[in-house]
């Protein structure tokens, strides 16, 4: 279980470490081979409290189902996109999550600009971790955040 659990982990830090264009497409007996998007799924207990605190940071509510119950969420702030799924809705479509738990130990790096302006606007609605600051190791401007899951939102302008 622990090597299917690295594998599979390896393989998502791998594609989204990889800026995907379409000269390193490939070719296979079924035509030309290219990744388009990488959009997370992530596992929480309470959908409607997690669309609530992005809503709180300007994201927008794409879609919910059920409506009125959320069992899962879609939403957006200009090119970040994020899902967001009840436990008991994922460990029902996928089995093989049955012994998991909605787990904070996640990061989500999400390149940023007008870092400034995006951190006075929500600074004073979320638990700030690391305030609006320059890094030692490359001039970037960062914050951090943790949403109502304890995941990571690690905000910054470097270019990748």
């Amino acid at each position: 279980m622990k090597t299917k659990i690295t594998i599979v982990t390896s393989v998502l830090v791998l594609l989204i470490a990889c800026q995907i264009n379409p000269s390193s497409t490939t070719m296979n007996k079924n035509g030309l081979i290219h990744l388009k998007a990488l959009h997370t799924n992530l596992m929480v207990d309470d959908v409607q409290l997690t669309v609530d605190f992005y809503a709180k940071i300007g994201f927008e509510i794409l879609q919910k189902l059920p409506e009125n119950d959320a069992e899962w969420a879609y939403v957006k702030k200009d090119n970040v996109r994020l899902m967001f799924q009840s436990t008991k809705s994922l460990q029902s479509e996928f089995p093989e999550l049955a012994n998991r738990k909605p787990d904070a130990a996640l990061t989500l790096w999400i390149q940023t600009e007008n870092i400034e302006g995006y951190y006075d606007e929500i600074k004073d609605k979320v638990n700030v971790i690391r305030p609006l600051g320059v890094t030692t190791y490359n001039k970037a401007t960062e914050f951090v955040i943790q949403d109502v899951n304890g995941v990571v939102l690690h905000f910054s302008n470097h270019e990748l």
